[in-house]
């Protein structure tokens, strides 16, 4: 049987096994790129944008909603994921996608999506079963990275793979007894944390919280550093409850003195609430962006397994799922 630790080793694996997959985009000229999908699924697209804006020279956006812009169209690379292939707000999105001519790629584990990708037509790119949505991640950036590289980016996909050796180790690292992931863990088992990142961190932040509520079954809140210093700390001076702890979460790069993490700390600090400052080390914004995800991920099964709590069990978001479902057919 796989296990959530088997998923989180396996993560960087899952990773290489789909960069180089070749797809057929039929020779159209792609002047924007549409990613779609819902929670977990749009994670994977989150760290990708994030990791591309910085020198792609076409758009590229994530969407969590049925509500396809209206920009998008025939010249739109547009990657449809879901890993169960029966999420209805992305089957919404597929659809209003293909009623436009957009250049559609679907990323699924099968579903209905897999059969209406095969019916019309559409290049699909299948992730495995059998474990939780959430561990499909690896494959699903795997697959962009290697899109974005068919379409004229492969900065994305060189630079990942460039880092990957560093990755590897630092993965290592947080499986042995002691890591930063352990200790960590001792710490958040019985808190609540609330996570400041900086913007270019959001999905980072995203990440971490989803996985505090599915592997850790623990509430976590996040929120930006930029709106922390704004006007967040007034309510913070304030707050005489004990139990939530922030952490911010940041690239080492980013201490520098009059910065915006060295700012939010030094408040941090004046107001004398309990924190962590969690630096990942890397020479590049996407391991560094990486070192983060996987840490999280780490840190959260840690303290499933230390209360006695299986990971990978998830009943009340699946039978939320069954009603929807049920309800609308």
């Amino acid at each position: 049987m796989v296990t959530a630790r088997d998923k989180l080793h396996e993560f960087l694996d899952d990773l290489k096994s789909t960069i180089d997959t070749y797809v057929d985009l039929g020779g159209v000229e792609i002047k924007d790129v549409f990613m779609g999908g819902m929670g977990g699924s749009a994670i994977a697209a989150n760290f990708v944008a994030s990791c591309c804006a910085q020198y792609m020279d076409i758009p590229i956006s994530v969407n969590r909603s049925p509500i396809v812009p209206h920009w998008v169209g025939r010249n739109t690379l547009a990657i449809i994921s879901s890993y169960s292939g029966n999420t209805e707000e992305t089957l919404e999105m597929y659809a209003k996608a293909k009623s436009v001519g957009a250049c559609i790629v679907v990323i699924t584990a099968g579903g209905k999506m897999e059969g209406m990708a095969k019916d019309d037509g559409y290049p699909i790119l299948k992730v495995p079963t059998g474990f939780e949505p959430r561990y499909s991640a690896g494959y699903m950036i795997g697959y962009i990275a290697a899109l974005l590289s068919k379409i004229g980016y492969p900065q994305f996909k060189d630079r990942l793979m460039d880092c990957m050796p560093s990755l590897e180790n630092y993965r290592n690292y947080l499986e042995a007894p002691g890591s930063l992931a352990h200790l960590l863990a001792q710490k958040y088992s019985d808190c609540v944390p609330v996570l400041c990142t900086e913007n270019k961190f959001k999905p980072v932040s995203l990440r971490w919280r989803a996985a505090f509520n599915e592997n850790a079954k623990t509430i976590c809140f996040e929120t930006s550093l930029s709106e922390f210093n704004s006007f967040e700390t007034t309510p913070w001076a304030s707050y005489k409850g004990k139990r939530m702890r922030l952490i911010v979460l940041t690239g080492e790069d980013d201490l520098v003195d009059g910065g915006l993490v060295k700012t939010a700390v030094q408040n941090i600090e004046s107001l004398g609430f309990p924190f962590d400052l969690v630096a990942v080390g890397g020479t590049s914004h996407e391991e560094r962006m990486f070192r983060a995800l996987i840490l999280g991920d780490y840190v959260t099964v840690y303290i499933a397994e230390a209360a006695g709590i299986d990971p990978e069990i998830t009943t009340v978001i699946s039978e939320l799922k069954r009603r929807i479902r049920a309800k609308k057919f």
